[in-house]
């Protein structure tokens, strides 16, 4: 369950959501703050928006629960910062609720209005306004959901607030923000400070710190120094003592994937750990992508971009400025593999004819076996149900340099692995004429899927990715799929799966349409990466003749296979 409301909060509200708390609604400020980007600040409890300042308390969602002022921790009564958290992700909370979850007895609510004197005195201010019900997190208090540790480590033994919290920490993460939320919530961050950025050269590190530094009007400058922030992407031993006794710099730290230089492992051993963030970028989402670098380009030409980049910002720019072979990013990559011994290098290059997962024989035919677990150490190579690469945009690009002899003979090695692989079954397609009037299609269960005004839409930038939408038909009918789509081949195309019992297959070509038959019952419907598609579906119920014919067919089946019912 992502952090929101929790049961206990859902148990427990329902008697205050009334009309004498219009208040509460039941969302949390956790599941709202990507409707109102740009609106309210979504890490506010009371949605109210910024002053300018970035908030001067924060709370630190994992390891021991403590509210912290500049880096420093602040003595809370151990309630009272139970409070705080609850308001945190709970949002907005009626205080005759809080004092029942916090005393559960008849002097509740004055043993609440104690509790908030104490917070008061030890905040130096009053937390919330006189009067105000339900109560909200302040402005300037904010949640730090960046972290490492259990959630809420020591809340556990506050009465009444057990049960929460154990609920809270053995859910899993919410997923990681968008760049423009991530870069929200960074924006809590003074100096001094270290911002750790995990990603590749092309995942916009360089680009994030600067816009940082712009968002807390500071001076943006590379490389070690005094004052505002400071990028560096390399930093030798005299470098790290500087920024340990650099008391006036903000520094952002740009790391490859893969095992960490020596000066950052020196940094993160002795650097103080509630000054210093460590952030894994990922990809651009399609969304994201759309309204940044591929902003006003035909689906077709961005979903191209978008998959041979990965995702990765700057990729999209160098490819978009200079079509073909980007040599810079390739450029790029070949840097990164001179951190392998050779004989890795070369292991890399023979996998990059194969992607998806390697099968035992695959890796004995390209002879990669010796050489797993230093790919894995240095972050080329991936273990889930099987050896796969990290990133399949990096792999094309290393095929694309190999020699065509070389390349064709390794590719020849894998087919001969392989063995005879039979082509997937097609799925049946509706006959002209069968298509009555439409009728309801009930909403399914998306499941790497986005949805708007009845679009489906999916980007998967890897072959382990996949999306499904599962669906109940009422009856038997035709569903009508129609839609774009791009992968990295052309042809083949990318496939969708149909799955009623019978799984079946169809190719989504650049544009689609299709009539399916369908049975009443359950149906799923599949993508696997690298492909980004988005379809519309319509449900129609079968033609009058078309009825006639499958009511003939379900005798037949159900009387022995002669037309006649027998008794």
């Amino acid at each position: 369950m992502p952090f929101g409301k929790s049961r206990l909060f859902r148990r427990t509200a329902s008697r205050y959501q009334g009309g004498r708390y219009p208040g509460v609604t039941g969302e949390s400020p956790l599941g709202r703050g990507r409707a109102h980007r740009g609106k309210i600040n979504p890490l506010n409890g009371n949605g109210g928006s910024r002053t300018g300042n970035a908030p001067l308390y924060v709370l630190p969602l994992y390891g021991p629960a403590r509210l912290l002022h500049r880096g420093r921790p602040v003595r809370v009564p151990l309630r009272a910062l139970g409070l705080l958290y609850y308001l945190a992700l709970e949002g907005p909370t009626p205080r005759g609720l809080l004092a029942d979850l916090l005393y559960g007895h008849a002097q509740a609510r004055q043993n609440l209005r104690v509790e908030l004197h104490r917070l008061a005195r030890a905040l130096g201010r009053p937390a919330f306004p006189p009067g105000q019900d339900p109560l909200a997190l302040p402005g300037w208090i904010r949640l730090e959901r960046q972290g490492e540790g259990e959630a809420m480590e020591g809340l556990e033994a506050v009465e009444g607030l057990g049960d929460w919290v154990l609920e809270k920490r053995f859910a899993p993460k919410p997923a990681p923000p968008d760049r423009e939320a991530l870069l929200e919530t960074l924006c809590g961050l003074s100096p001094p400070g270290l911002l750790v950025l995990l990603g590749t050269a092309g995942s916009g590190r360089r680009a994030l710190a600067r816009a940082l530094a712009a968002r807390l009007d500071l001076p943006f400058a590379e490389g070690v120094g005094l004052g505002g922030v400071r990028y560096l992407e390399a930093v030798d031993g005299a470098g790290v003592e500087r920024i340990l006794s650099d008391r006036r710099t903000l520094y952002v730290l740009g790391l490859d994937p893969g095992e960490p230089p020596l000066a950052f492992l020196h940094l993160r051993a002795r650097y103080p750990p509630e000054r210093m963030r460590v952030v894994a970028l990922k990809p651009l989402s399609w969304s994201e992508a759309t309204q940044g670098p591929l902003a006003g380009l035909a689906f077709a030409e961005a979903a191209r971009v978008y998959l041979e980049a990965g995702g990765e910002p700057e990729h999209m720019r160098e490819l978009l400025a200079a079509p073909g072979l980007p040599h810079r990013v390739l450029a790029q990559i070949r840097l990164r593999t001179r951190w392998l011994s050779q004989e890795a290098r070369l292991a890399l290059e023979r996998a990059s004819v194969h992607g998806g997962v390697f099968t035992e024989a695959v890796l004995e035919a390209l002879d990669l076996k010796p050489h797993l677990e230093e790919l894995e150490r240095k972050g080329w190579l991936a273990y889930g149900d099987g050896w796969r690469f990290v990133r399949e945009a990096e792999r094309r690009l290393l095929r694309a340099t190999l020699p065509p002899g070389q390349r064709a003979a390794l590719e020849a090695r894998v087919r001969e692995a392989l063995g005879e692989v039979l082509p997937p079954a097609r799925a049946p397609l509706a006959p002209p004429g069968a298509l009555g009037e439409e009728a309801l299609l009930l909403p399914g269960e998306a499941f790497g899927l986005e949805e708007e005004a009845g679009e489906y839409r999916a980007a998967l930038l890897e072959p382990s990715a996949e999306a499904r939408l599962e669906l109940f038909l009422e009856e038997a009918g035709v569903l009508g799929l129609e839609g774009r789509a791009m992968g990295l081949e052309d042809p083949p195309w990318p496939l969708l799966t149909l799955d009623q019992g019978k799984v079946g297959v169809l190719d989504l070509a650049p544009v689609f349409r299709y009539a399916l038959p369908v049975k009443r019952g359950p149906l799923t419907l599949g993508l696997r990466g690298p492909v980004v598609a988005a379809f519309t579906l319509a449900f129609h119920r079968l033609a009058a003749e078309e009825v006639e014919e499958e009511g003939e067919e379900e005798g037949e089946e159900e009387g022995g296979g002669d037309g006649d019912v027998h008794p």
